[in-house]
């Protein structure tokens, strides 16, 4: 009796855990009332000023941002669909990991096309920039992920090797 109460308090964590990565998922992508950190935020119509866009330059990466903004919506949506439903037979009594294979292929699947979506868009606008405004765009890009590296790096030192 105890080892089968262990065993439902442990799919139970394991499940409530997975969930938890949706929900952060959902609340960082424009849900947060606050606002924060992206485009909609000021931060990339500041870097855009940055490249020195001509205006048609600027309207041909308005129009891509809008048609990139309705696709990466909807792939959003049936990527949290998805989600719910592995979840959903995750929680399941006597699941296997057989049983849940096929949609942890389409999640990877969406996830897939997702980043393929944003390799598109990149050669969309490199497409649109000159060599040194793309050049410029990529190296401000990498100044701001080794920053993210810096602060999440210090962050993890900061909590010590057992607060992980």
């Amino acid at each position: 009796m105890k080892n089968k109460l262990a065993k439902i308090v442990t799919v139970l964590t394991v499940v409530g855990l997975m969930a938890a990565g949706p929900v952060a998922y959902a609340v960082s992508e424009g849900d947060n009332p606050e606002g924060g950190k992206g485009y909609q935020n000021g931060e990339g119509k500041e870097f855009m000023k940055e490249l020195n866009l001509t205006p048609a330059q600027s309207e041909k990466l308005k129009a891509q941002r809008e048609a990139k903004k309705e696709s990466s919506k909807a792939m959003r949506e049936q990527l949290k669909t998805k989600m719910q439903a592995l979840h959903a037979a995750i929680a399941k009594p006597g699941a296997t990991r057989a049983d849940v294979n096929g949609l942890v292929d389409e999640v990877n699947a969406l996830k897939g096309q997702m980043f393929s979506q944003r390799i598109d868009g990149l050669f969309a606008m490199k497409g649109i920039l000159t060599p040194e405004q793309f050049a410029k765009m990529e190296e401000t890009h990498q100044e701001r992920i080794s920053k993210r590296h810096e602060r999440w790096g210090k962050k993890n030192k900061d909590q010590g090797p057992d607060q992980g």
